[in-house]
This record gives C-alpha cells, sequence and structure tokens, in this order.
C-alpha cells in the first residue's frame, strides 16, 4: 500500500491503545569520556538466543543517546519493582545524577546499577533508524540475575509491580474482615495452645487461593514461626483439612493445582480430601528422619508468604510443597505406637454448614504414644465445635454472615 493511502493513527489514540500493553523498564548505562552515562527505556527486549541479542529503542534526538552511543560497552539494568525512585533519579538530564545513586563500573566499565534485578552486558552491534525512534541492536558478552525480585513495570502511564496469580497479597480489609472472625476462636485458640503446650491457630480465607493467620497463641516451648496475617497456600497438599469440607468448587480449584497434574495423584489427593472429610480432622506426620524435609516444607511457605515471589520463584516454592505430600498420607493412630506429628487441623463451620475457618495445633511434643495423639485430636475438635457454637449465636453468627457476604462479593467462584 503507497504511503499516502495508509490512513492517518491519532498519536494520542495510538499512545492510549499501546498503553494498554505493560513494558519492563530499564537503565542503559555506559561509560563516555571517563563519566558515566545513563537513560531509562521502556523498549528493552530480548532478540536472539543464538546468537545472543538484545536490544533496546531510544528516541530519535535523545541527547542522552547521542552520548551514550560512544560507550565502547553499556549495561542493560532490570529494575527491580521498588526501585521507582532510582528510575526517575535515571530518568532526569543532568551531569551529576550518579552522584546520587549507588554503583560500581563492570569488567567492560560500564555502571552496575545496585539491587537491579538483572544485568546484561553488551555492545551496540548496529543501528537503525524506524520513524522517531531508533533500534540499537547489541551483542551480549556477559548476564547474571543479581537480585531475583519482581521487577518495575510501566503501564498506562503510571509504574508498578507485577503480581502473578496466586501470589499477589490483597490489601488490608480481607485481613481486617478474617481477623474480625477469627476472633471468635481467640479463647478457645488460646486454651489449645495452654493445654497442650504448642502453637494454635484460626486460620480464615482471604481468597479462593489462600488462608491467613487471624489468631494465634503459644504454650509450653512453642515459638512464633507463623505471625498473625501470614497467607498460606492453598496449594496441595496445604490446606487439605479446609478444602475438605468446602463447596465442590472449593475442592476442584484445590485439586486443579496437583502437581504434576497426573489423573492418578489427582485421585490419591481426592481420596485424601474425602478421609479427612469423613474424619473431620487432617493430620500431617512428620515420621522418622523427615523433620529437615519438614523444615523445608515451613521455609517454601515462609517464602510464599513473603510476597516477594517471582514466577520462577513460585514455580520452585509450588515443587518443594508437592513434595511433601508424604507427610499428609492417611495414617492409621495407633495408642502404643509411637508418633511425631507435625499439626493436627479441624475443620470450623459456619451456621449455614460452610467451612468458616479451621483450627491447628503445630509444634506438638515429639516422639509421643498414639493415645496421646488421639486426645490431642479430641481436644482441637473439642474447640472447633464450641467455636462454631459461638458463631451460631449472637453477633457471632452476624459476623460470620458478615464475612462470608463480603468474600462472595470480593471473590465469586
Amino acid at each position: 500500500m503507497d504511503t499516502a493511502e495508509r490512513p492517518l493513527i491519532d498519536p494520542a489514540h495510538y499512545r492510549e491503545v499501546m498503553g494498554h500493553y505493560p513494558t519492563g523498564v530499564a537503565v542503559v548505562t555506559g561509560t563516555v569520556d571517563g563519566e558515566p552515562v545513563g537513560m531509562v527505556v521502556g523498549t528493552f527486549s530480548s532478540v536472539s538466543i543464538d546468537p545472543p541479542l538484545v536490544a533496546f529503542m531510544p528516541q530519535v534526538g535523545s541527547r542522552t543517546w547521542d552520548r551514550l552511543a560512544g560507550a565502547d560497552a553499556l549495561c542493560v539494568n532490570v529494575l527491580a519493582h521498588d526501585q521507582l525512585a532510582l528510575c526517575r533519579t535515571m530518568a532526569v538530564s543532568k551531569p551529576d545524577k550518579f552522584d546520587e545513586v549507588d554503583w560500581a563500573p563492570s569488567a567492560a566499565g560500564a555502571p552496575v546499577l545496585a539491587d537491579a534485578v538483572a544485568h546484561v552486558h553488551c555492545r551496540t552491534q548496529s543501528v537503525m533508524e524506524a520513524g522517531d525512534h531508533w533500534i540499537v541492536l547489541c551483542a551480549v558478552d556477559a548476564m547474571e540475575v543479581t537480585r531475583p525480585a519482581t521487577p518495575l513495570l510501566f503501564f498506562q502511564g503510571g509504574y508498578g509491580g507485577f503480581s502473578p496469580a496466586g501470589m499477589a497479597a490483597r490489601g488490608d480489609g480481607d485481613l481486617i474482615a478474617a481477623v474480625r472472625l477469627g476472633d471468635r476462636a481467640r479463647t478457645h485458640v488460646e486454651r489449645l495452645a495452654t493445654s497442650l503446650g504448642c502453637e494454635a491457630a484460626a486460620l480464615v480465607a482471604v481468597s479462593p487461593d489462600e488462608l491467613t493467620t487471624a489468631v494465634s497463641a503459644y504454650g509450653g516451648d512453642a515459638t512464633m514461626d507463623e505471625p498473625l496475617g501470614q497467607r498460606i497456600p492453598l496449594i496441595p497438599p496445604i490446606g487439605e483439612a479446609y478444602v475438605a469440607g468446602a463447596a465442590p468448587e472449593v475442592v476442584e480449584r484445590w485439586l486443579a493445582k496437583v502437581t504434576p497434574h497426573d489423573p492418578e495423584l489427582v485421585a490419591c489427593y481426592r481420596r485424601r480430601l474425602a478421609t479427612v472429610a469423613a474424619s473431620g480432622v487432617a493430620l500431617s506426620m512428620v515420621g522418622p528422619g523427615a523433620r529437615a524435609d519438614y523444615e523445608r516444607m515451613h521455609d517454601a511457605l515462609a517464602e510464599y508468604a513473603s510476597g516477594e515471589l517471582t514466577p520462577a520463584r513460585e514455580r520452585a516454592v509450588r515443587s518443594v510443597l508437592a513434595q511433601t505430600r508424604h507427610f499428609f498420607d492417611d495414617v492409621e493412630v495407633l495408642p502404643e505406637e509411637t508418633y511425631d506429628v507435625g499439626a493436627v487441623v479441624v475443620p470450623v463451620h459456619d451456621p449455614d454448614g460452610r467451612v468458616a475457618m479451621v483450627l491447628r495445633a503445630t509444634q506438638l511434643p515429639a516422639g509421643v504414644p498414639g493415645r496421646v495423639v488421639t486426645g490431642w485430636i479430641d481436644q482441637v475438635r473439642a474447640a472447633a465445635r464450641c467455636v462454631e457454637r459461638d458463631l451460631a449465636t449472637g453477633g457471632g453468627a452476624d459476623r460470620a454472615s458478615d464475612y462470608r457476604a463480603w468474600y462472595e462479593a470480593d471473590f465469586p467462584m
């Protein structure tokens, strides 16, 4: 088509449409005449693996690019989600801006900005004019991830971070609602912690994919491993006591996360949920010589709760959790056998019969006979029944109803 026949695209409309596509934010740096030079770009991209090539597109007429084009070596600094201040500093055209940032020269002499997600060390290979921008093609000499954090993004005229589904920490409203509901269990949780000499907690759902610690208490030698408000993923095998008594759609959503998604493995988890639903309790057993693996599971859950997971780290956390399935196998508790219990978890139902929360006892004494374990189970069940009675009377019923209305409005299944 002849240029004259092409439809005209209004520049404002072009920006508005393209603003619906997020871009990463990077700072391209180099050294020219002994001075550091840097410019912010939202157009950095990988181009080729073999040979390794990357590109970025500075605007025609950019005085910073005019200087940077003379650098022998470049460093592309991929900014992290918490480096907006650094981004704004580097975007300003002034000669002393590097005095305000933490950086060090690379082996080739280009400035390397501290705390960036990744650094790509490269050299300009070719420059091609493309409308009102240049396409700068660069050959990669070296590259590394120096801080596996989520990146800084530019979207619709604003800056922000990346929050993959299932990893994003929501606002304070859901936590406040969960804590208000969990407060109905506080007295019973505290009694459990004292009676069993353990960590006891009430866990409440804050999304279809997460529970949170709404109430916790500590007795005996137990220490605070899981602070108030910590997020706990509903990823198999985690959360089975909550899921086993929940609606079918909640069960299927949980089973869809089974890793690897093998039909036989899904069937095993489905049978486990049926067992937990029938017995009204979920036990995790550490087993002889497995304490280190159990601690790995807790470390993975703590990393999940940090809210700093990249997609790669989320996959790693999911992988660790998938490898802990053996802690959640069905076990017949025999009175005179010795057990090392990881947790006792019992669902609490609201007046409509839906799971409102779960009560959990952890950090329990190790190496105890089965009759003691059975006693623990009975005590956690009794506490759960007490909470159910509280939820069914007076303000407790209203609080459970308010929470359910909020939950279903925010998270329709």
